[in-house]
């Protein structure tokens, strides 16, 4: 099977190798779908591909080429990901090094692509200030004309490209319209609807769907060396994304999960109050790293679990089974109709804050809407 490194995703992966093997690459690719479903990893093993010593073609994983792609440092393979801009120091000057340290976006860009050289399913989680400016993509443009130093082609893969501003987005549509070529651009995104209509329409679009709930749990027994009965529980809560998967096994996971057991027990308690001080809480957790994300999907795990005691009482099914008995106390007080309405509104959250709702006005109507049907129904 072409592109063996990858996890899932057989039909797109041979629709790729196919391309290559028969002259028919695009100048440029958009890998999208969830996160944690491959297009970072699709897009380093297509990079490989094109410039593999042995190649073009599979990729042979230990040539000088492969190796240097792998780790994100080859002289013909350029990597832009979003990071937050700074602000100087008071008195300082905004483009000065502040105590020797380089300036602290580089500082973040390179610790991002350190850890996706290390490992590109990995989890991790931009914060809302991170951006990919105008001046990357005109550094982006005056690389491109330059010739391959080492390989076939010069690749550049813009991670997260939905996250450009205006003006790199036009910047970068110029360098769309007219590619040299010897330059292959690929894109990557999880949210398709960031991106300009007129640079989706001049890529090449290859969508990644969920992966199998069985080709998630092998990949973390075989890849992440994760014992069965762990890898069984993370992989029924990933939502076929692997990264979902390896965040929840996390100290960090297991915080988050923590925080949305705590929310759930405080929207379905006795005291409504405690509902606003816990989303107080939240949003000032979030203001230092962006957790609403995940938190909500560790809910949505909270209210599968809830409705999987409703309807079928197979406890063996459930995935928080530590919080099983607060389950059943929750379940006594809410019915079989309101977990499906929540599981609906929980999803609905979701996709406001990934269009830039506030996370604190949507955590309270959120909490507000699961209390009103619990009060409804009494």
């Amino acid at each position: 099977m072409a592109f063996d490194h990858i996890i899932g995703q057989e039909i797109q992966r041979q629709r790729l190798m196919d391309a290559l093997m028969q002259g028919r690459l695009a100048h440029a690719y958009l890998l999208y779908g969830p996160s944690g479903t491959g297009a970072e990893a699709l897009a380093i093993e297509l990079a490989k591909a094109v410039n593999c010593a042995q190649g073009p073609g599979e990729p042979c994983q230990k040539c000088p080429s492969c190796r240097k792609i792998q780790m994100l440092q080859h002289p013909d393979l350029h990597v832009f990901l979003p990071s937050s801009s700074t602000k100087a120091a008071k008195g300082e000057n905004k483009n000065s090094e502040v105590k020797g340290r380089p300036d602290a976006r580089l500082e973040r860009r390179i610790a991002l692509i350190e850890s996706l050289a290390q490992d590109p399913y990995a989890p991790f989680i931009f914060n809302k200030n991170d951006y990919l400016s105008v001046d990357d993509i005109r550094g982006l443009r005056q690389d491109a004309f330059v010739k391959p130093f080492e390989g076939r082609r010069k690749v550049v893969i813009i991670a997260a490209a939905d996250r450009m501003n205006v003006a790199a987005s036009n910047a970068l549509l110029k360098t769309l319209e007219e590619p040299p070529g010897e330059l292959m651009l690929i894109l990557t995104t999880h949210r398709m609807h960031g991106l300009l209509p007129t640079i989706t329409s001049r890529c090449q679009p290859v969508h990644l769907g969920r992966l199998p709930e069985s080709v998630v749990q092998e990949a973390l027994i075989t890849r992440y060396q994760t014992d069965p009965d762990t890898a069984s529980a993370m992989a029924r809560q990933s939502d076929g994304r692997l990264n979902q998967a390896l965040q929840a096994m996390s100290e960090e996971g297991t915080a988050i999960r923590k925080e949305a057991f705590s929310l759930l027990e405080c929207i379905h308690g006795d005291h409504p109050l405690q509902i606003f001080e816990m989303i107080d809480h939240l949003t000032a957790m979030h203001r230092k790293t962006p957790v609403v994300e995940p938190l909500l999907d560790a809910l949505l795990s909270h209210y599968r679990d809830l409705f999987i005691l409703t309807t079928a009482s197979k406890e063996t099914m459930v995935i928080h089974i530590d919080r099983l008995e607060a389950m059943k106390d929750i379940i006594r007080k809410i019915t079989m109709e309101q977990i499906e309405v929540g599981i609906q509104d929980i999803e609905e959250i979701k996709q406001s804050i990934i269009k830039n709702v506030h996370p604190q006005l949507a955590l309270t109507v959120l909490a507000l809407r699961l209390r009103g049907r619990r009060a409804q129904a009494a």
